[in-house]
């Protein structure tokens, strides 16, 4: 199954969607949402998990995947990614990402952390950006 997010109203999900069905998940399987990252409760992600824990429940000996078209989509906070990881690892879940990488064992655990630390960075470069164009009198 797939999942795909945007920020804003004006943003568009489209691409994320293409990259989805190019992948092979059909659009009955992709949950998706115009939201913002900060917005903890996001319906659609929740649905997303819900589902992925109800068919693993129901075929333990199949493998779930839930994919993404890259890590950002999912969560731009370092704690809320590694804890996300750390819950799909525990439902046996797995985490695709279709641009980017993710492997929750051994030094791939290392790795994702590095990257879910840097997309925070980046987010908070963001803001500051958006914040400065703002005081400026920019949208």
């Amino acid at each position: 199954m797939g999942y795909a997010r945007c920020s804003s109203l004006t943003q568009e999900l489209q691409s994320q969607l293409d990259a989805l069905t190019a992948h092979c998940i059909g659009r009955d399987k992709i949950f998706s949402e115009k939201i913002f990252t900060r917005v903890r409760v996001r319906p659609e992600f929740e649905k997303a998990l819900a589902a992925a824990r109800q068919i693993k429940a129901h075929a333990p000996h199949c493998r779930v995947i839930l994919t993404v078209y890259e890590m950002k989509r999912i969560g731009r906070d370092a704690d809320e990614l590694t804890a996300l990881a750390d819950h799909l690892t525990a439902h046996g879940l797995v985490l695709e990402m279709l641009a980017g990488i993710y492997d929750p064992a051994g030094p791939g655990r290392m790795l994702f952390a590095f990257f879910a630390a840097m997309a925070e960075t980046e987010r908070e470069a963001t803001l500051e950006g958006l914040d400065a164009a703002a005081r400026k009198g920019s949208r």
